[in-house]
């Protein structure tokens, strides 16, 4: 298993048997007797890493006792998806069937702990449709985002770029210093972009995550309010000055 390969379980595994005086919690034995020692987790919580539970959390066992309390044989129900990561290349494997992958699912069980496995077997061990559901929205989503790049409707004119998508006019400036500027309804961004494919791509997933409709609706928002407060404050002042003129000058 990947996860108790990594130095951080290392290190708190010979943590927990030196507090445990290197010695088996059940049959006694320590490692001067010729005892691999191995820390055990009574109960496992959903999507916390072996290392990250504390210390009265654990115990440790000799290998042989460790077995018996978890079984031999690894259980194929039972188990529950607690998330996942993208690896960026092939440098991950599945503990389960072995197969090279990028994307791993994170899977937990009560009496066997973590796995990091691929798209199949994840929906096979938890019973559920989960990751493949989740690759075939990610797959989705970057077909969508090609074909927003790749759109024919893009519209240049001098050095702009724009695109009306999902209601959003989008426009892609730019800038003096040879980046990349967006604007959304015409409402100009900070953030200078190093390339043209990095602003439609940051562009996209902005709008498509929804943050866009969002934030547009928010500054709406605030301009109708500083509207109303101009509106009030010029009200305030007219009857302030209506006042004034009516009232008869100082004898």
């Amino acid at each position: 298993m990947k996860l108790y390969r990594r130095k951080e379980w290392r290190s708190f595994a010979e943590q927990v048997i030196k507090l445990h005086e290197g010695r088996c919690a059940r049959c006694l034995t320590t490692r001067q007797q010729g005892s691999v020692l191995q820390v055990h987790h009574p109960s496992y919580v959903s999507g916390r890493k072996p290392w990250e539970y504390s210390y009265s959390e654990c115990e440790v066992l000799c290998r042989g006792c460790h077995a018996k309390e978890h079984g031999i044989i690894m259980p194929t129900v039972g188990w529950e998806f607690t998330g996942r990561e993208d690896l960026g290349d092939l440098s991950g494997n599945c503990d389960y069937c072995d197969t090279e992958l990028r994307y791993i699912h994170l899977i937990t069980h009560p009496t066997w702990g973590s796995l990091e496995v691929g798209t199949d077997c994840c929906d096979q061990l938890t019973g559920t449709t989960i990751a493949s559901e989740y690759h075939r929205e990610h797959n989705n989503r970057i077909r969508r985002r090609k074909s927003f790049i790749e759109s024919p409707r893009w519209f240049r004119f001098n050095n702009s770029y724009s695109i009306t998508y999902k209601e959003i006019f989008l426009a892609i400036n730019k800038s003096k210093e040879g980046g990349y500027r967006i604007s959304l309804n015409n409402i100009e961004g900070k953030i200078e972009h190093t390339s043209f494919l990095d602003a439609q791509v940051w562009a996209f997933d902005f709008i498509e995550d929804g943050q866009a409709s969002s934030y547009l609706a928010q500054r709406a928002r605030k301009v109708r309010e500083r509207q109303a407060e101009g509106n009030s404050g010029s009200a305030s002042t007219r009857r302030r000055r209506s006042a004034f003129r009516r009232c008869p000058p100082n004898s």
